[in-house]
């Protein structure tokens, strides 16, 4: 028979000592809010103040809490939020690869309702069927899966409105993840983008000389490349050309059996600097998944770990779906910038601890 009261003890226990270490070097007041604030949106599954205020079942009025949580939210500064973000990463680094595989791609929240937010903008509903564009905000991630269960843990996610005077492009906001992470690794890593990420802007960044990262970016249909001196569209190569290697890729719902081949192209724009194109056949009926990849291959194995790459990116997806419907992220009445942004981290850093967790599955409760 299962001890649940020791289940429950051990997680408290957990969520405990990992906010005291998460809050190391703040002062008093921002170390109970930040412990306030983990246990309380834990406890509630919500980020609504007025939920974890009830979570947090102080011996005052409920609106006291309420009110003391929203004035912190205002007023934590930016070097405390580095302070938590440094003391997260010490935690979380050491469950990652040698050469880590960092996932990127931007989401949102929708304030469909909203119109008292500070510097609200529009952005796309990708939830919706139509794809309505509504009022929201934008989120670049960055995540980096862990070395055995292959968690997603976020390194990095901010809040931003296009509306906002500091803004400059959605790009910027990019590379500013990407240095980010860069920063907080210290290594070589391997960065996985999807077709959104198929632009030279990225492909100059990846490509320039003291960079020493790899990159695995999923083609548009529209990508045209030398091959063999001759520009030739991607999608005409892959008709042209057949899988090789036979790969076996495993979902929740069903396995598949896809063919997989490789050439070696040329961007126009980066002559003399040789890539790989991966073409994966039999993931769909009609079109063909390409990827292009700073990367070397030399044998099967090679292709295959390309491949589970680029493929492991639908895990930043589900850690995006987590947060939304786990912790309802969407449903934050906050309304400054700066006050979403410090519920964001700390939704991010619960997160991330859940996927550490989940890497020791087999050595703690």
């Amino acid at each position: 028979m299962s001890n649940f009261t020791t289940d429950v003890y051990e997680t408290k226990r957990e969520i405990t000592n990992f906010s005291k270490t998460i809050c190391s070097g703040l002062d008093k007041p921002e170390q109970k809010f930040i412990m306030d604030m983990m246990y309380g949106v834990h406890h509630s599954q919500n980020v609504l103040l007025s939920e974890i205020s009830r979570s947090l079942n102080e011996p005052i009025k409920l609106s006291n809490t309420i009110e003391r949580l929203s004035d912190h939210l205002a007023s934590f500064s930016d070097d405390s939020l580095n302070k938590i973000k440094d003391n997260y990463y010490k935690n979380v680094i050491k469950h990652m690869d040698k050469e880590p595989l960092v996932l990127l791609d931007n989401s949102e929240i929708v304030k469909r309702y909203g119109k008292k937010f500070e510097d609200i903008c529009m952005v796309k509903d990708a939830s919706s069927l139509d794809g309505d564009i509504v009022p929201g905000y934008h989120i670049c991630e960055a995540a980096v899966v862990t070395k055995k269960e292959k968690q997603p843990i976020s390194l990095y996610s901010k809040l931003y409105s296009t509306e906002s005077e500091e803004f400059k492009s959605m790009n910027d906001e990019t590379f500013k993840s990407i240095e980010a992470v860069k920063e907080a690794l210290q290594r070589k890593c391997t960065f996985v983008c999807d077709r959104g990420y198929d632009a030279n802007t990225y492909y100059d960044y990846f490509l320039k000389e003291n960079c020493n990262d790899d990159f695995i970016i999923r083609l548009k249909g529209n990508r045209n490349l030398l091959f063999k001196g001759k520009s030739k569209n991607v999608e005409e190569m892959a008709k042209r050309r057949k899988g090789k290697v036979k790969m076996e890729m495993y979902f929740s719902k069903e396995d598949k059996t896809v063919y997989v081949t490789h050439t070696r192209v040329e961007l126009s724009s980066h002559k003399g600097k040789q890539l790989t194109l991966v073409i994966v056949y039999g993931l769909s009926d009609t079109t063909q998944m390409m990827l292009l990849t700073n990367k070397k291959v030399s044998c099967k194995e090679d292709l295959h770990k390309i491949v589970r790459a680029y493929m492991s990116r639908w895990r930043i997806e589900e850690n995006f779906r987590f947060k939304k419907e786990q912790y309802k992220l969407e449903n934050m009445r906050v309304r400054t910038v700066h006050a979403m942004n410090v519920m964001n981290t700390i939704v991010m850093i619960l997160v991330g601890h859940i996927g550490v967790l989940a890497e020791n599955i087999d050595k703690k409760l």
